[in-house]
Parts: structure tokens; sequence; C-alpha cells
């Protein structure tokens, strides 16, 4: 039945094909009337065709050109099997976190699903027997579709699936739900209700425990599983991380902010980066890559203040790879980027003390309390922002920090650091087999 579906699925598509370039190359005039209503839904429609035919015109060409260059493939037919286990991705910001697993279920030979609401899911690219993914369309109704769909088991990194006002309801053809974490953190910055309707909390260390734990005594909810694995985007970053051997001289100082209110230099003003750039540090100041489209004046008038310091250069690369390399040391304020420095180069980190605003809507309403507050001093002093705060002798402490004491907060927070996604990976075979 799965096969005949398949064959059906091709045909209509065929078919589809042909209409579509007949339907252009042979254009008539139509003496009809659209309401603005039905040219709306019209127009919705054929975008939404466009991008189911592109997405397969593309799988079509990079197979062609797997062909070309000699790729070969296990000659697997697709099975029931696929359904086991499913992967639910909302797109390509999230494939770091999915391409380890993925990886994983591939070297291991164990047939998979993996549907997407973003066509440019870099997972609609790979050609694999294994593997059998599907993009789900945009929108509402793609929500509704993977909320439809049968498996064993779910992976998602999508918090608040079944709760209110969120477009997905709880899979209920879903045996188990469960949750990957795609940052470094706790859930207190999560919106309420975030992982209420999960079965499974795949964690990143043992510190997340406590939150969850809480937050089902204050819900009376059902105790979920919870299990660290770890954190599989880190995977990807360490092989792509490459450090350097010492401090540079002088030392560099990036200064990463995240827009908007919560940014530092909205805190507390920029004249912590004159007094830097006045002790003969090297500055990259690296703004949040919203902020470059979003408070254009506001960085245009930042650089035009700055401009006076030969020693401080702006960074408008979306890729933060080398200013991140070259940096000795990171002032942030609350940004996840703070965790991810530290762990992957190993280097100390300056963190402006943000506060939390709304916090009514934040899973810290029932919590009360913050990890990444409590361990922020871990990894550098922790400044309260004001305008007259002297910053030089915190830089000169932690340019001193030693690079075992990340090491040691790699070893203490983070489980399987580096093997992430093979441990998630090994963990759901074992799963689904527990699930009759």
């Amino acid at each position: 039945m799965f096969n005949l579906f398949n064959a059906l699925e091709k045909t209509i598509l065929r078919y589809f094909f042909l209409l579509f370039i007949c339907l252009l190359g042979f254009p008539t005039n139509a003496y009809a009337y659209l309401d603005p209503g039905s040219g709306n839904a019209l127009v919705y429609l054929f975008i939404s065709l466009l991008g189911t035919f592109i997405y397969f015109a593309k799988n079509i060409v990079y197979k062609i050109i797997g062909k070309i260059r000699g790729e070969k493939h296990v000659n697997v037919m697709l099975s029931k099997e696929h359904e086991n286990i499913v992967i639910f991705s909302e797109g390509k910001s999230y494939w770091f976190t999915f391409k380890p697993i993925v990886e994983a279920f591939i070297e291991k030979q164990v047939p998979f699903s993996y549907i997407t609401i973003d066509i440019n899911d870099p997972a609609l690219t790979i050609d694999n027997p294994y593997m059998a993914s599907k993009y789900l369309g945009d929108g509402s109704s793609a929500f509704a579709k993977a909320a439809n769909k049968r498996a064993k088991l779910m992976l998602a990194t999508t918090p608040n699936i079944g709760s209110e006002n969120f477009p997905m309801p709880r899979p209920k053809h879903v045996e188990c739900l469960a949750h990957i974490f795609h940052s470094v953190g706790d859930i207190a910055t999560y919106q309420k209700g975030s992982l209420d309707y999960y079965d499974t909390a795949l964690m990143v260390g043992d510190y997340m425990e406590e939150s969850i734990r809480t937050l089902e005594k204050v819900r009376n909810l059902p105790a979920k599983e919870c299990i660290s694995l770890g954190l599989p985007y880190l995977d990807v970053l360490t092989k792509k991380v490459e450090k350097k051997d010492g401090q540079s001289e002088p030392p560099t100082i990036l200064v990463a902010p995240a827009w908007g209110e919560k940014g530092c230099f909205s805190l507390c003003g920029t004249e912590f980066v004159h007094d830097i750039a006045k002790a003969k540090y090297n500055i990259i100041i690296r703004p949040h890559p919203h902020s470059w489209k979003v408070e254009q004046d506001f960085i245009a008038s930042l650089q035009e203040e700055l401009r006076i310091y030969e020693n401080i250069r702006f960074d408008d690369n979306p890729d933060g790879t080398d200013s991140l390399k070259q940096a000795d040391l990171l002032i942030s304020d609350k940004s996840g980027v703070r965790f991810d420095f530290a762990l992957l180069y190993e280097r100390p980190v300056i963190t402006i003390d943000a506060p939390l605003r709304n916090i009514e809507q934040y899973e810290y309403a029932d919590i009360r309390k913050c990890w990444e507050d409590s361990v922020a001093h871990e990894l550098g002093a922790v400044i309260i922002p004001n305008q007259d705060f002297d910053i030089l002798p915190s830089i000169e402490k932690a340019l001193s920090m030693p690079t075992s004491q990340f090491q040691k907060f790699k070893e203490k927070y983070i489980m399987n650091f580096g093997t992430s996604g093979k441990a998630i990976a090994e963990w759901a075979i074992e799963k689904t087999k527990q699930i009759q």
C-alpha cells in the first residue's frame, strides 16, 4: 500500500507538471470576474503549488548531480519502518540541531522520516533510502499535517506543541513526543506551557531537570521522561571551530549585543567601549544580525561615534565564526552566544546583566529562577548596567582565567559534548523497540 501511494503521488505530479506547462505556454482570454477575496486565495494557491513544484524539481536536479558524481545509495525499499521515527523541523534554522541525528540514523541504517515546513530546509536535498523526507508546505495547514502524522516516536525542537493558541496540536497518533533543545540554557526563558504536552525531554544536562519537575508540580502534570543526552548543534560547531594558539597582543575584545532594548548598548550606553578603546585593546563590534535590518540609524550613529578609533571595527558578516575565532574575550548581555563562545573556544565572557521583561509570559514566572543567571559568573564577570561602571578591571581579571575553567564548565553541564547526535539516535532506536 505504501508503494502504491508513492506511485500515485508521482503520477499526479507528472500530470500537474504537464498542466502547468500547458497553462503557461497556451494562454487564453478568460471573460470572468474575481472578487478580491477569491483573487487572494488563488494567488496563495498558485504560490503554494509553485513552491511544491520547485521543491520536486530541486530534488530531481540533486539526484541527477548525484548520479553524475557517481554517488551510490543502498537499495532499500521505503516501508512502514520509516514511520517508526519521525523528525519534525520548522526549517533550516534548526538544521544543525538535526544534522548529527540524521547522520547517525543513516550510518546505523535505521529508516526514519523527516518532515519540514521550510522548502529551503537542507534536509530535503539528502537522497538516501533510509531517509523519507517531505515538505509539508507552510502555515497552519502544514502544522495540521504534522499533527496528523503517525509514528512511534516524534523528535522536535518546537516548544509549545499542544499549547493553547499554538497552531500545532499534540499529535494524536504519536506514541512518544520528545523535545530536543537547540541552545544552552534552562527553560525559564521559554514561553509558558512550552513542554507541557511532551512525553520526553532530551535535556542538555542534568541541571535542567529541576525546572521541569517544578513546572510539573505547579501544573499537576504527569511526570515526563527526562534524560540528559546533550546538544546536537555543538557536534557540528565543534568540527568547524579553529582555536587560535595563545592570546593576541594586544588582546581582542568582541562586543556582541542583542538587538533592541535588551542589548547592552541600550542598557548602559557606549562609554564602556570608549574606555576599552583608550586602553589600547583591539575591539570587534558585532551587532545582532537583526539590528542591521531594524536598527540601521542606531548602527550608523554608533559607527560615526567610534570612527575616531583605529582599533575598532564592525562585523556585519552573517557568519560570526571569524570574529569568534579572533576574540580573546566576549562582552555580551544575555545572548546565548555567551555559552557557545565559552564552550567552543574556551575563552572568558563578561555578561552585562539585562533584566528579563514581561516575565509573566515565560516559564520563569513559575520557576522563579534562571539557570543562565546562576552560572554566568563561572564564565567571567557579571556587571550590573549603569552609566558609570568601570569595565577595565573585569577585563583584566577575565583574561587571566585558565582554559581549564571552561573545560570544567563543559564537563559539568553538557552531556555527550561532540557526540550528542549519536547518543540521541541510539536512545531513539531503543525507545521505539520498547513501544509496541
